[in-house]
């Protein structure tokens, strides 16, 4: 099983909140994708695709940001009302997209980090295992 492909399943089964998983090239292009089953769409696959272009641009250039002390890029959350979209920088050549429910638990529960922790640990474990 190719690296990513064991990375995007791992994600799916760990957290029953995370609807979409992809790794894109550096450019923005799918190259492998999971989609938890019954899980209606609520942004459409080219929408999606346009997004992980500019996520892929803007990683560029907090690469070339990176090179005035801010230290590497770690990853990024974007929320909405409904979802959350991660990004995550895997290596030079490609990125981590996560998309999660943004269901809170509580009233004034959006300010929870989806499980960041567990994301980060399973991501490093795939990178040091394969």
């Amino acid at each position: 099983m190719e690296k990513y492909e064991k990375l995007l399943n791992m994600l799916m089964e760990f957290n029953p909140l995370v609807r979409f998983t992809a790794v894109c090239s550096k450019d923005g292009e799918i190259e492998w994708s999971s989609q938890r089953d019954n899980v209606t769409n609520i942004i459409s696959l080219e929408d999606t695709k346009t997004s992980m272009k500019r996520a892929a641009e803007s990683w560029k250039a907090r690469k070339e940001l990176s090179k005035n002390g801010t230290g590497d890029g770690m990853y990024t959350i974007t929320a909405y009302e409904k979802i959350k979209r991660i990004t995550i920088p895997l290596d030079d050549d490609h990125i981590l997209f996560i998309s999660t429910d943004n269901i809170p638990k509580s009233d004034k529960d959006y300010g929870r980090l989806v499980g960041m922790g567990d994301i980060m640990s399973i991501v490093d474990f795939i990178n040091k295992n394969e």
